[in-house]
């Protein structure tokens, strides 16, 4: 049994169980990391209209829920209402590139100038560090795309009438037919907010993101080494039975771990910052000041500010933290440089 586990730890040890920044090439790797995260987006994007328009409407005065949303939306808008929107949210792709190289540069620094060991603390850390630096381009773009996701439907999400200025901008705008939506919506916010007006709630998209992403790599690296400690397990109890397939099927299960890992870490961010979800998207939406968008949220939804849009939040989370975890981790793999490829765990 002792033998056992000291292959498995020598096996970790000349493997690459975590592909660090001075592993990758660069050239490769940012390419295929933003084709595989607009893939993701364009599959998951339909959610992120649904949980939205369940977030701003009043005392589910709208939709009873993410079924009978889909369902409405689609029978009343069509298909192309999930997708509203999507295309202003592109550039969020040099969102990720900029997140991507200040988590991964931040991860080098604290594990290997400051000596932070344990690979949850640093991530989190670095995902602390990271995310407001995205906030620059992901607050504009979601400004801009979540106007889009309810203009069909405004008088429902806007918050009431004196909250409508972006409204009656597009309504007497005289460029329907014109110029797209996406455009005459950017033209709207400009002429009523200035370029302040794309930067509205960015303290509260800060407040948001930095939370949500410490949660999740935290979730996400704690996860794998609960499920690690389980793999040693099996490959202990595998040993002493002497099944040597057992013993390296245990061995080979990263990809599965990364995946069940990155679906935790989704759900787990997504349930412990709704509240921070629900006072970013109506104060972008609503137009209203931090202090008022508190007293409606208590007055108007109260606990159901924990649940509202809880649902396609955690659904489209979950999916989409296991979808990028899976496909970044890969990227990662395919992209060390030459030097490292025998040291891959696929």
């Amino acid at each position: 049994m002792a033998s056992s586990d000291t292959d498995y730890d020598i096996d970790r040890q000349q493997k690459l169980h975590i592909i660090e920044w001075e592993h990758l090439d660069l050239w490769k790797f940012y390419p295929m990391a933003i084709a595989s995260s607009w893939s993701i987006r364009c599959f998951l994007y339909p959610m992120s209209v649904v949980k939205s328009r369940l977030q701003l409407q009043r005392q589910n005065n709208m939709y009873k829920g993410m079924r009978h949303a889909f369902v409405d939306i689609v029978k009343k808008e069509g298909v192309g209402a999930l997708y509203r929107g999507f295309w202003m949210t592109l550039p969020q792709l040099s969102a990720s590139f900029l997140y991507s190289s200040v988590y991964e540069s931040s991860r080098d620094m604290f594990q290997n100038k400051m000596g932070i060991k344990s690979s949850a603390m640093v991530s989190a850390l670095a995902g602390g560090l990271a995310s407001p630096a995205a906030q620059f381009v992901f607050v504009p773009t979601d400004i801009i795309a979540q106007h889009m996701m309810v203009y069909k439907q405004h008088a429902a999400f806007s918050g009431g009438k004196r909250n409508q200025a972006i409204v009656e901008a597009l309504a007497s705008d005289g460029m329907e037919g014109k110029r797209t939506l996406g455009i005459r919506v950017a033209q709207a916010i400009y002429k009523v907010d200035g370029l302040k007006g794309f930067y509205r709630g960015f303290l509260s998209a800060i407040m948001l993101y930095i939370p949500s992403t410490m949660v999740f790599w935290s979730t996400y690296y704690n996860m794998q080494e609960l499920i690690d400690a389980a793999r040693r397990k099996a490959v202990r109890s595998a040993s002493s039975k002497g099944d040597g397939d057992e013993g390296l099927a245990a061995r080979r299960l990263l990809f599965l771990d990364q995946a069940i890992a990155g679906t935790v870490g989704g759900v787990a961010s997504a349930i412990c910052t709704n509240p921070l979800e629900m006072l970013r998207i109506r104060l972008q939406v609503h137009r209203t000041s931090y202090r008022e968008t508190v007293r409606r949220l208590i007055k108007y939804e109260g606990r159901r500010v924990f649940t509202q849009g809880l649902a396609p939040r955690v659904v489209n989370n979950a999916l989409y933290s296991c979808l990028v975890m899976l496909g970044y981790e890969t990227v990662k793999k395919t992209c060390v440089l030459p030097q490292f490829k025998d040291c891959v765990i696929w």
